[in-house]
């Protein structure tokens, strides 16, 4: 659930049974069964934060790839410094510090 939550738009069924070690059969049945949001994730790692006093810094960008033709991860997103949408690699930072 949180490798398919977390990962970039690109993320499929075909990597993640490569990652976990099982059919991409059962991992397609399985998100047709669940219905996971972001805010599911959050609901998970809250556990594991102090969010009284703590800080978390999310930033993403978008590395520019315009030439690239098979690179694996490379997509279309939304690039700030574009102002559209440009092919490239998604960089999400998360930083968490707690007192």
């Amino acid at each position: 659930m949180g490798f398919l939550m977390s990962g970039p738009k690109s993320t499929t069924c075909t990597r993640l049974s490569e990652v976990m070690g099982v059919s991409h059969d059962s991992v397609n049945r399985f998100l047709l069964r669940e219905a996971y949001e972001p805010k599911d994730l959050f609901a998970e790692a809250r556990k594991l934060l102090n969010l009284m006093g703590g800080t978390l810094n999310v930033d993403d960008s978008t590395l520019d790839k315009p030439y690239s033709k098979h690179m694996d991860l490379v997509t279309h997103f939304w690039s700030g410094k574009h102002h559209r949408v440009a092919k490239g690699l998604n960089l999400v930072t998360l930083y968490y510090t707690d007192p």
